[in-house]
């Protein structure tokens, strides 16, 4: 019986460890009422897969769709068809889609290449390494950040096209 206590336990900080520390650390901001507590995103810098350097904050005018991803995620292999129609269908109306991968830049590029991925990629680890600072324990995560940098929306798994679209339509409203 003491065993099956120690797993439970054992289980159950497993599981705060993993997703309990899933939002980033990205600062906060309250209004002057202290019960209003926004998170925001830090800036960053790094490669996309042609050597040009991108940032976050190049894209203040807009939603933007963050999606921590691998190659070898399935959950993100399975997902990353629906970001991409969803990208398509919004990118005209201020939503920009950002992925972050920490994969070897050959596979990465194959991988977009098959799937005719059209919105940027970057490479975690190429100027900095974002997904550790952002607290990502688990593939794939999302985040939607709103036009002040306030993350709106943060998904820590698949997502379904419905679920994304939800999201943004919120996130174009708020």
């Amino acid at each position: 019986m003491k065993i099956k206590k120690l797993i439970f336990f054992c289980i159950i900080i497993l599981v705060i460890l993993v997703f309990g520390s899933a939002v980033p650390s990205c600062g906060a901001a309250t209004n002057n009422t202290g019960k209003d507590i926004k998170t925001y995103a830090n800036n960053f810098t790094l490669y996309d897969l042609n050597k040009n350097k991108v940032s976050l904050s190049d894209f203040q005018d807009k939603i933007v769709v963050l999606n921590f991803w691998a190659s070898w995620c399935p959950p993100c292999v399975r997902e990353a068809p629906y970001f991409e129609e969803v990208y398509n269908s919004y990118k005209e109306k201020g939503v920009q889609f950002l992925g972050i991968s920490n994969d070897n830049e050959a596979s990465l590029k194959k991988f977009i290449k098959d799937k005719k991925i059209k919105y940027p990629t970057l490479l975690d680890g190429s100027i900095d390494t974002i997904m550790s600072k952002w607290g990502i324990k688990a593939l794939p995560t999302t985040f939607i950040i709103g036009h002040n940098g306030e993350i709106l929306f943060h998904n820590v798994g698949q997502m379904t096209k419905e679920q994304l679209i939800s999201e943004i339509e919120k996130s174009l409203n708020s």
